[in-house]
């Protein structure tokens, strides 16, 4: 039985360039597993480059990538460059969280669950696992490799992110690579990269978020007003699930060419991707995890905060209702 580098060796033309393209407006977790995906590549013989869609939101994403130095292709010159083959990394167009690729898509490597089947010759969906940088961690064990210590950095500061420092959704394959990369890179640097990095300026608008926000059973939902970075909204979610009270938190940036959202979700029969990728179906586009979902809104097709935690509350019972009939169809 072939292991899945050996797959994706299988599906890749040697003589072809290789562009490693994270999900559009990437976190730590895509660019840590790109990053690491393209180091292993070159040391294997390949030409590689790394590119994503949209853009860098992330004030702390942005210290990462320049603190190690992480070199990137302009997805318009990905585009328009020579014939390149490419490999997805924590996203794919089938879940809907990249809208088009920079050349011939060849393989797909992501922990996102996919609603839509894989067109490509290469696919390594593992749902369980929390982090993709743990995934590509197990490629550099396949090959024999030891990472160098900004490729472990990198991933270090991946897996820290979508886990939450080891508290959320960890599998055995997030800490057996934690374990593993720990003491390889600069844990300092990983853990300084991903804390969150929020301005003076924001204070008024966290505190306005706080005080203005609608409840509607267990969802809560609040706006933002201005252009800030996607850290804010990420922090506020988690703030706000730790109400007691409530078990599903949405927090909205209705600024800018598209209303950016952050979700979150603690109850088990709640998955906040399915929500929000229902909810934004129409009106933008949305998906995520089980406990941790994101998405953009076309403003014109923004409904308002009442009517949008009402969509999201109807979605969340249809949800329920569903999974109750599966169950007892089971």
């Amino acid at each position: 039985m072939e292991r899945p580098l050996e797959q994706l060796r299988a599906a890749l033309d040697s003589k072809i360039p290789v562009l490693v393209q994270t999900h559009d407006f990437p976190d730590h977790d895509a660019m840590g597993a790109a990053y690491a995906l393209c180091e292993l590549l070159l040391r294997l013989g390949y030409e590689c480059s790394i590119t994503y869609g949209g853009m860098i939101q992330s004030i702390s994403l942005a210290s990462m990538i320049d603190q190690l130095d992480i070199p990137l292709l302009a997805f318009e010159d990905a585009v328009s460059g020579p014939e390149r083959q490419t490999i997805v990394v924590d996203g794919s167009p089938a879940a809907g969280t990249i809208k088009a690729t920079a050349g011939r898509l060849v393989g797909v490597i992501d922990h996102h669950p996919s609603r839509k089947p894989m067109k490509c010759p290469f696919v390594d969906v593992r749902t369980q696992t929390g982090s993709c940088s743990a995934i590509i961690w197990s490629y550099w064990k396949e090959a024999g490799e030891e990472p160098d210590k900004t490729t472990a950095t990198a991933l270090l500061a991946g897996i820290q992110l979508d886990t939450d420092f080891l508290s959320r959704r960890v599998s055995a394959e997030d800490l057996n690579a934690h374990y593993d990369l720990f003491f390889k890179g600069n844990s300092k640097l990983a853990r300084e990269v991903v804390r969150t990095a929020l301005s003076l300026e924001q204070l008024p608008e966290i505190g306005r978020a706080l005080m203005e926000f609608r409840v509607n059973g267990v969802f809560l939902l609040t706006e933002v007003h201005g252009d800030y970075s996607s850290e804010l909204l990420s922090v506020l979610a988690d703030f706000l699930l730790r109400l007691k009270e409530i078990q599903f938190v949405t927090v909205i940036e209705v600024s800018g060419g598209e209303y950016r959202l952050s979700a979150r979700s603690r109850s088990h029969d709640i998955d906040a991707g399915e929500i929000i990728r229902r909810v934004l179906s129409g009106k933008g586009t949305g998906g995520g995890h089980p406990h941790m979902a994101g998405g953009f809104i076309k403003p014109n097709k923004y409904p308002g905060a009442e009517r949008l935690l009402l969509d999201i509350t109807n979605a969340a019972a249809e949800y329920r209702s569903e999974n109750e009939t599966d169950s007892q169809g089971n």
